[in-house]
């Protein structure tokens, strides 16, 4: 087997997308549907099928790429275990992570790794969409508050994200906001109108209650949320590391701190072949280093 084809073929079965894999591979679209048919005779079986639109991998096709994972992981970290000997080596990483923890929070807090690792460069992919990107080797990593279920990961506990309701002093004061009972009849600031976004609330909440947010606002973003809060459209709910500096500084407040609404888990994700990386090692060190009171939760 030609390792150029081999090459084609796994990114072909991490992408499912011939044209899409050539722009990663920076060939034709041709040359990767020759690639893969050159392959496919040389073993004398079919690899990749189609099911509708979508490609898909035959039984064939998921051994192979198996095999794949494999032998290209360890091709790369023979690449960095040599690079070592040689000078002014740059290695790369890139990390995915959630929007505003990422532009929140690990942006503040990277270069402490970056002034330890000179010979590191870091690119971000800030996105509410993670998994796909890691999978496919589009990101070495990623720090994800969603749980990721696939036996290629490894999962690395990061901290516990605590959520508080926000609202401006002058809102709580007019609208007399003291009890559960007064939600019914102000704007809830929300990322979605079904109110999954305030979830981790309504459980904390007693069921008799739960009916209590009635006049949903829609705003689908995390700072449209806490600024929404600001100018008194209404009560947000958002992660309490977005508005530390906001509650320091009582420009807002949380009208309801008795309740302890659930925490979620940020993990870091990364396949459990790079985990063998140094790099990789290096960086995923430095980050459960960090101490959880620098990430603004409790």
């Amino acid at each position: 087997m030609d390792l150029y084809h081999l090459k084609t073929f796994f990114v072909l079965a991490k992408i499912k997308n011939f044209t899409k894999t050539a722009d990663r591979l920076f060939v034709t679209q041709s040359a990767v549907s020759h690639a893969i048919k050159k392959l496919e005779n040389s073993i004398e079986t079919q690899l990749i099928a189609r099911k509708g639109k979508q490609l898909v991998l035959t039984e064939a096709g998921n051994a192979l790429y198996r095999s794949c994972e494999k032998i290209f992981y360890e091709i790369e970290k023979a690449d960095q275990d040599i690079a070592h000997f040689r000078k002014k080596v740059m290695f790369s990483i890139c990390i995915g992570s959630t929007v505003e923890f990422g532009t929140a929070i690990l942006i503040k807090h990277i270069k402490g790794f970056l002034d330890e690792n000179p010979d590191i460069h870091l690119d971000f992919l800030f996105s509410h969409h993670l998994i796909d990107p890691l999978i496919q080797d589009e990101v070495d990593l990623i720090i994800d508050c969603k749980p990721h279920q696939h036996k290629h990961l490894e999962k690395i506990h990061l901290f516990r994200e605590q959520y508080i309701t926000i609202a401006s002093p002058h809102f709580i004061k007019t609208e007399n906001i003291v009890s559960l009972d007064d939600l019914e009849r102000v704007n809830i600031l929300s990322n979605d109108k079904d109110l999954e976004w305030w979830h981790n609330f309504l459980t904390a909440i007693p069921d008799e209650k739960q009916d209590c947010l009635k006049n949903v606002v829609q705003i689908n973003h995390i700072r449209g949320l806490i600024n929404g809060a600001i100018a008194g459209l209404g009560i947000g709910f958002v992660p309490k590391y977005t508005v530390m500096k906001e509650l320091e500084e009582k420009i807002l407040l949380d009208p309801f701190p008795q309740i302890k609404p659930a925490a979620d888990d940020f993990n870091i994700y990364i396949k459990k072949e790079k985990l063998k990386f140094q790099k990789n090692q290096l960086l995923t060190d430095y980050l459960t280093r960090l101490k959880i009171s620098e990430f603004g939760v409790d």
